[in-house]
Parts: structure tokens; C-alpha cells; sequence
């Protein structure tokens, strides 16, 4: 069914988020459903470009965050992103479509301090071996 079709009939406000996850689709981003996809709890996207990884999460229409990160800095134990974002998927979604490629002129370059609305919940800390290895199968 075409995807259009499928936005018609969805509430309005529900609309623009799916169409900005759509937007990331196309630009090549996959996706992780955490615990499953059957029943998710959150979405998380990926994408790698260039030496970095773009990605962001989320947990409603209403939370969620974005960051860029070199490839090489995901090996350490606590990487810091590039740029970073946090709001609604909409929000965070268009800004990170707007990042200039990993190093052309305009790309954030500097590492940034770690933001409090990038936290790890506990319930995953556990699972954070799982996680690094995600990103290296993307």
C-alpha cells in the first residue's frame, strides 16, 4: 500500500512525525525497535556517511533526540557527539536532515560535552554491548 494512503488515514498530528521517520527512510537510515519490533518501547535510527553516524531516538512524538558522532569516537567508552538536538521527532528529525555531510564546510566539528537528554536508561546499560555492536552491522 502506498505509504501516502497510509498517512491519510492517521490523526493529523501523528502525520508530520511519521513523514519526517519516512524523510530518513529514503535517506538510507535503518532502524532498531527496542525491546522488539513486535511491541517497541522506542525507535532508534542510524545512519553512516563520511566518517560519522547520524542518529536519534525516540519515545513519543513528543521526545526525542538526534547527534552526530565520528565513527572512530564510537570505540571509546563514552563518545561525544558533534551536534546534538532534542524535542519533538519532527523537530530533531528535520534539523539532523539539515547537517551538512561529516566533514564539508558548514559540518559541525568539535566534540561537544555529553547532554543530560542523552542518557543511557538503566534498564539498557545492561544491554549496552548489544548496542555497540548494532552500529557496526549499519
Amino acid at each position: 500500500m502506498d505509504s501516502s494512503l497510509v498517512l491519510a488515514k492517521l490523526p493529523g498530528w501523528l502525520r508530520p512525525h511519521l513523514a519526517a521517520i519516512e524523510d530518513t527512510c529514503r535517506a538510507g537510515f535503518v532502524f532498531a525497535y527496542w525491546p522488539s519490533r513486535e511491541n517497541p518501547l522506542s525507535l532508534h535510527a542510524f545512519h553512516k556517511a563520511h566518517g560519522a553516524m547520524d542518529t536519534y531516538s525516540a519515545t513519543s512524538t513528543e521526545d526525542a533526540v538526534a547527534a552526530r558522532f565520528r565513527l572512530e569516537d564510537l570505540e571509546t567508552a563514552r563518545p561525544q557527539p558533534l551536534w546534538y538536538a532534542a524535542g519533538t521527532v519532527t523537530d530533531v528529525v528535520a534539523e539532523l536532515m539539515r547537517l551538512p555531510p561529516h566533514g564539508s564546510k558548514g559540518a559541525p566539528r568539535l566534540a561537544l560535552s555529553v547532554p543530560s537528554e542523552l542518557w543511557v536508561p538503566s534498564i539498557a546499560q545492561s544491554s549496552s554491548s548489544v548496542i555497540r555492536q548494532s552500529w557496526r552491522m549499519f
